[in-house]
């Protein structure tokens, strides 16, 4: 297994309470951004993955792997940790924010085949699982464009 640890994990979450806003309890999820769209290839750069989340119970983050990005191109999936969400962030009528993840293009290699030696692009499709096991609805970020050399 490609071991992922040092990728820079979550800027974390912006919290916005409502105190009339209740949300589901399955966590929800939708897509912002991208901070790039064109990356070199097994690079130092960062690539910040932005998504908004929101969730009524606020069980999101637990000590362990329950944010997930799946590689569109095989398949593989890379585990995220959400840190635990201190007790006085989790209202009772909910919580949402923002998750930043850095993700590290060190990690992000050009396929060996012919086709994509020089050129490879790449989305990926990314969940969360609460607490509760709760799973959320799937997004899927904009195209990523990997390239040897820029």
């Amino acid at each position: 297994m490609r071991k992922f640890g040092s990728i820079l994990v979550l800027c974390l979450v912006v919290f916005s309470c409502n105190k009339e806003t209740k949300y589901s309890n399955i966590p929800k999820i939708s897509f912002l951004d991208l901070s790039r769209s064109i990356v070199k290839a097994g690079s130092d750069s960062i690539i910040n993955v932005r998504f908004k989340f929101e969730d009524g119970d606020g069980n999101i983050g637990f000590n362990t792997p329950n944010l997930f990005f799946i590689d569109s191109r095989s398949g593989d999936t890379t585990p995220f940790t959400i840190p635990v969400i201190p007790t006085e962030q989790s209202p009772e009528n909910g919580i949402s924010g923002v998750i930043v993840i850095d993700y590290n293009a060190g990690f992000l290699l050009l396929r060996p085949d012919t086709a994509h030696l020089k050129r490879d692009t790449l989305h990926w499709n990314i969940f969360m699982k609460d607490e509760a096991k709760n799973e959320s609805n799937l997004i899927r970020t904009t195209d990523l464009i990997l390239v040897d050399s820029l």
